[in-house]
C-alpha cells in the first residue's frame, strides 16, 4: 500500500494517547481501546530512559568485519563486553553507523522484556505494531521533510513527566543525546514542593505550567530550580562542542505539556543560545490538536519508513507476519510441490537432497557446539573481570581512607606548630607595648587572626599613642570604634581596640 494512503496510527505507550493520520481527515485523536489490528501502520517510541545509547567501535575487536552479520555479531557481543549488559536478561540491540566514522556506531539497546510488557495491554487490540523507535531519533524528520536546514548543529531539549532527554543533531544527521531524566517534570514539581513546602500534585502543577507558563505562585523557586537544571544542560552541551569541536547554533525546547510560555527565553538568558520553542512549519492537517509534537514526528517517521526514504530503527518484536509464500509454512508448501514436481522427474534427487541436507544439518550443529564453547570462555573473562573491577575499587576506597587520615594529621600538626606560636607571639609583642606607659589591659580574647582588647588609661593620649606604635609596626592593623570617658572620671579612658595579625 502507497504511503498516501495508508492510515497511520501514532502510540505514545506512556500517555496511553494515539493519533491517527490520514490525507483526507489529516490528525486526529484516536482511543486506544477502539483500535483495530487492520487500521493501518501503526508506529511507537522508546523513551530515552528505557534505552541505553553509546558508541560501540568495531575496529577493536582485532579484525574489520565487512557484511552485514559480522557487523551485528561484533556490536552485539562488545555491547555485552563493553556496556555490561545482564546476561540474564535479553536485549534488542540496533544500531547505525556514524556520519564521520568507517567503524564507530551508535549503538541503542532496550530490554526485551521491558518493552512487552510496556505494551503488552496495547496489543490485546492491535496484535501488532510496525515500528517503535527511539524517541532521540524522532527529531530526524524534521531534516528529512526539510524543515529545518540541514547547515548547522541543533540542540533540541524535551521534558517528559518521568523523563527528559537532549539530542543533538549535526548537518541534520544524529550526533549525540544525554539523559536528562532527574530534571523530569515530575521531578521538578517534587523539588518544587520540597522547598515550597507546599503539596502540589503534578497534575495541578502541569495545569499551572499550561496556563501560567514559568508565572507560577512559587516562580522564585522554580527559577531556582531550572538555574540548576540549564546549569547542568550547560556543562553537557560544552562538553559535546569540545569533544566534537562544533559550536551548537540552536535550540529547540518543548514537553509533554507543549510550549511551556517563557523557558525558551529563560533558557536562551542561560545558556546563550539562540533558544526557540517547538514551532515547526509543518504540512500536517489538524498538526495544532498534537501540542506535544510527539505524534506529529511519530506521523512523520511512518511516512519516510513506508516510502524507504529514512533508515529506521526498530525495536518493535511485534511485527505483521509476512506474505504466505514468505512464511515458514507457505515456504514448506512450496518445497513439498518442488519435490513432488521432482521426485516424478528425478527419483535420485530426493535421495541426494536429503543427504545434502543431513550434512548441512551436521555442519551447523558443529557450528553451534562451537559457538556455546567461545560463549563459555568469554563469560568466564568477563566473570574474571568483574572480580578484578571489585578488587580494584576496595584498593581504592582502601588508598582514599588512609590519605584522609594523613591529611587531618598533617592539618593538625600545622595548627599546633604554626597558629598557636603565632598568637602567643602576638600577645607578648603587644603586652610589650604597654610596659612603659599608663595602659592596662583589662580583657583580652583570640578569634582566628584577630586580637580583641579592652584597655584603660588615665589618659586618652596614652591609648592613641599606643594605636600608633602598633600600627606603626607594620605587623598588625588596628580598628576602634572611639575612646570614651568613663562615668566615674576616676577611672580615666577606655577603648575596645581590634587589632589583626598580618598575613
Amino acid at each position: 500500500m502507497k504511503a498516501k494512503k495508508q492510515c497511520i496510527i501514532s502510540i505514545d505507550q506512556s500517555r496511553q494517547s494515539a493519533y491517527s493520520f490520514s490525507q483526507n481527515i489529516g490528525l486526529s485523536l484516536k482511543s486506544l481501546s477502539n483500535i483495530q489490528k487492520n487500521d493501518g501502520y501503526f508506529i511507537s517510541y522508546i523513551k530515552h530512559k528505557d534505552l541505553i545509547i553509546a558508541p560501540i567501535d568495531i575496529s577493536l575487536a582485532g579484525y574489520t568485519p565487512t557484511s552485514p552479520e559480522e557487523i551485528e555479531g561484533v556490536i552485539t557481543q562488545k555491547a555485552y563486553e563493553e556496556l555490561a549488559l545482564d546476561q540474564n536478561f535479553e536485549y534488542k540491540i540496533n544500531y547505525i553507523k556514524q556520519e564521520d566514522s568507517t567503524t564507530i556506531y551508535d549503538t541503542f539497546i532496550a530490554n526485551t522484556q521491558a518493552i512487552y510488557e510496556n505494551y503488552k495491554e496495547i496489543l490485546q487490540n492491535i496484535k501488532y505494531i510496525d515500528c517503535i523507535t527511539a524517541a532521540p531519533l524522532l527529531m530526524q524528520v524534521l531534516y528529512k521533510n526539510n524543515i529545518l536546514r540541514k547547515d548547522g548543529v541543533d540542540c533540541f531539549i524535551y521534558l517528559q513527566e518521568d523523563d527528559a532527554f537532549l539530542v543533538v543533531y549535526k548537518y541534520g544527521e544524529y550526533l549525540q543525546s544525554k539523559s536528562l531524566s532527574r530534571y523530569s517534570l515530575g521531578a521538578i514539581n517534587t523539588r518544587l514542593c520540597e522547598l515550597s513546602g507546599n503539596k502540589l500534585s503534578y497534575e495541578d502543577f502541569a495545569k499551572q505550567l499550561r496556563i501560567n507558563g514559568l508565572n507560577l505562585e512559587d516562580a522564585g523557586y522554580l527559577s531556582q530550580i531550572l538555574d540548576d537544571a540549564f546549569y547542568y544542560v550547560s556543562d553537557i552541551i560544552s562538553s559535546i562542542q569540545n569533544f566534537s569541536n562544533l559550536s551548537v547554533n540552536n535550540i529547540y525546547i518543548s514537553s509533554d505539556l507543549g510550549n511551556i510560555d517563557g523557558l525558551d527565553k529563560f533558557v536562551q538568558d542561560r545558556i546563550l543560545i539562540k533558544t526557540q520553542a517547538f514551532d515547526f512549519n509543518i504540512n500536517l492537517k489538524n498538526k495544532e490538536l498534537d501540542h506535544s509534537y510527539l505524534h506529529t514526528f511519530m506521523t512523520l517517521y511512518a511516512m519516510n519508513c513506508i516510502k524507504g526514504d529514512l533508515q529506521s530503527i526498530n525495536f518493535s518484536n511485534f511485527l505483521r507476519p509476512p506474505a504466505f509464500y514468505k512464511r515458514n509454512g507457505g515456504i514448506f508448501l512450496s518445497i513439498v510441490c518442488a519435490s513432488l514436481v521432482a521426485s516424478l522427474a528425478y527419483p535420485c534427487y530426493q535421495f541426494l537432497y536429503g543427504y545434502c541436507v543431513n550434512i548441512q544439518a551436521s555442519y551447523e550443529q558443529e557450528k553451534i557446539n562451537d559457538r556455546k564453547s567461545e560463549i563459555q570462555v568469554l563469560q568466564t573473562k568477563l566473570d574474571r573481570i568483574n572480580l578484578d573491577i571489585q578488587a580494584t575499587k576496595q584498593n581504592i576506597y582502601l588508598n582514599d581512607k588512609n590519605l584522609n587520615l594523613k591529611k587531618n594529621l598533617l592539618s593538625q600538626i600545622y595548627n599546633k606548630k604554626v597558629n598557636y606560636p603565632m598568637k602567643g607571639v602576638a600577645i607578648y609583642d603587644i603586652a610589650g607595648y604597654t610596659k612603659d606607659m599608663d595602659i592596662k589591659i583589662r580583657e583580652l580574647s583570640i578569634k582566628d587572626r584577630n586580637i580583641s582588647l579592652s584597655v584603660n588609661s588615665s589618659s586618652d593620649k596614652q591609648i592613641t599613642q599606643f594605636m600608633q606604635d602598633l600600627e606603626r609596626s607594620k605587623i598588625y592593623k588596628i580598628r576602634t570604634k572611639e575612646i570614651f570617658l568613663l562615668s566615674n572620671p576616676n577611672l580615666g579612658y577606655e577603648s575596645n581596640i581590634t587589632v589583626e595579625i598580618k598575613q
